[in-house]
């Protein structure tokens, strides 16, 4: 009988499974978008042929056998249910379940005494005013109550303070040995077996793919620009949000990123069905068991979308990083940029040329300005530039008003003119030059009756096509601007008009 299969599995639960030897470890980790692949390597001389562990692969489809060597042959791959824990034990769990007990403990002090001084400081604010008749209160007095107030008001600001601080300790303490007890903890995995000929020995690679249990990455990425220099500078950190849960602990291994949705064994270019003869799997395509050696290749990592390699990382159950994944200098160009009619703000806009390392996929990023985080931006094309909405430049500012003494009604026979004049004044308040782009949308109708005539524009440049008026101007550090503008609107006596202001 041939077939054309890779492995086959039996099912069996393995209550009795000693799982305290843990022969075989992880060599490296591909992490896709949605998925895992984890490779482990192991001996076929292993008692017991222990190959690989996993917490959520557990069907036939999620492992790939590499045998190498002269191991051409093996029977069937079985998986057990059993116990599995870290190299902890018992006696370090409990260990680090009284620390997580007396930090929770300690943490809930703290913000007890947090809250009764910030108690204590309101009680204070709420009686500054000390009331009485000047018979009834002296001046001396007076004076010593407001010092008394002032020095205690003093002592309670430092002392909120240092406690806020402790709290934030104390929580990032809980935060870190709940994550520790939590790996610690005994969990049911999959252990995963070979039936080799007897006396066999030899490398054996496995790759299981953990699909379930949220194991992913995604793009974290976080801007730092920097507008105090000479010239302006933007620092693109390439950071991602990892999450892998795998039964191992204490080894530093290769993460390989990927940045693609993991398609199955069809974009897996070492997962060939071979043709093999028999229950004792022998292997007619020889091709084949030099496969074992290219899955633990770093190089033969093929996998679809860009790869990012960061190596020692000591990976685990449960295990959630933020994690560096190279940073990159560019020279931005900022570009300023106002509709006074629909906000009065001047707002910042990002020219980048393309990175020269590979940028993960994504929609947004973190902006930092300065020092100072601005929040979530969005990023697009344009050409060979990418572009990022940075939101308000906080300094520059606009201002839009209607010149109400040349603004004036007249009538025709039976049509009737508006004349509207605005001003708008424009302002640098940076310590440096810089372009400032201005819009102003004119009215616009759909009627033909209705017609909208600029009469004064101050240079700016009219898009008939739009109706928008744009003025290009540059400020030096501290200067203003004014532009001056002036339209007519004239129409029916029964025509509807469109926003004239």
């Amino acid at each position: 009988m041939r077939l054309s299969l890779l492995t086959t599995v039996a099912w069996a639960a393995g209550a009795s499974l000693n799982v305290a030897l843990h022969a075989q470890t992880v060599d490296h980790v591909d992490v896709f978008r949605d998925a895992a692949v984890v490779t482990w390597s192991a001996d076929a001389g292993d008692e017991g042929g222990r190959i690989a562990r996993s917490f959520h692969g557990s069907a036939v489809g999620d492992v790939l056998l590499f045998p190498g060597g002269a191991l051409d042959q093996w029977g069937a791959v079985r998986m057990d249910v059993a116990p599995w824990q870290t190299d902890a034990g018992e006696g370090q769990l409990r260990a680090l379940t009284d620390m997580l007990e007396n930090a929770r403990v300690e943490w809930a002090l703290k913000q007890a005494q947090l809250q009764l001084v910030e108690e204590d400081l309101a009680l204070l604010r709420a009686n500054r005013k000390v009331g009485g008749t000047s018979e009834a209160v002296l001046v001396e007095d007076l004076v010593e109550v407001a010092d008394w107030m002032h020095d205690e008001m003093k002592d309670l600001l430092f002392r909120q303070v240092e406690l806020s601080m402790e709290v934030e300790e104390k929580r990032a303490e809980v935060e870190a040995l709940t994550q520790q007890e939590r790996e610690a903890q005994p969990r049911s995995a999959y252990h995963w077996k070979a039936d080799w000929p007897a006396g066999a020995t030899g490398d054996v690679a496995t790759q299981v793919t953990e699909w379930s249990g949220g194991q992913y990455w995604t793009p974290s990425d976080v801007l730092e620009l920097n507008t105090q220099s000479a010239t302006p500078k933007l620092v693109w950190n390439r950071r991602a949000q990892v999450h892998l849960d795998v039964p191992v602990t204490g080894k530093a291994v290769p993460v390989h990123f990927h940045d693609a949705r993991y398609g199955g064994l069809s974009e897996r270019p070492d997962a060939r069905p071979q043709t093999i003869e028999g229950y004792d799997r022998k292997v007619r395509d020889a091709s084949y068991l030099g496969l074992m050696s290219a899955a633990r290749s770093e190089a033969a990592s093929v996998r679809p979308g860009t790869r990012w390699t960061l190596t020692d990382q000591k990976i685990g159950p449960d295990w959630t990083r933020n994690v560096s994944l190279g940073a990159e200098e560019l020279a931005p160009t900022l570009r300023f940029y106002t509709v006074p009619r629909q906000s009065p703000v001047v707002n910042l806009r990002l020219a980048l040329p393309r990175p020269a390392q590979p940028v993960a996929e994504a929609e947004q990023a973190l902006l930092m300005i300065d020092g100072v985080p601005v929040g979530k931006v969005w990023l697009s094309e344009s050409g060979d530039s990418l572009l990022i909405d940075a939101g308000a430049a906080r300094a520059w500012t606009v201002e839009r008003r209607r010149e109400a003494a040349l603004c004036g009604k007249s009538s025709l026979g039976n049509r009737i003119k508006h004349h509207r004049a605005f001003r708008i004044t424009v302002t640098n308040r940076s310590d440096r030059a810089g372009e400032v782009v201005v819009e102003e949308p004119l009215p616009i109708s759909n009627s033909a009756e209705v017609e909208v005539v600029a009469e004064t524009l101050d240079g700016g440049k009219l898009d008939e096509a739009s109706g928008i008026v744009r003025w290009t101007v540059s400020l030096a550090a501290g200067e203003s601007r004014t532009l001056q503008f002036a339209y007519d609107v004239s129409h029916g006596r029964d025509d509807r008009v469109p926003d004239l202001d």
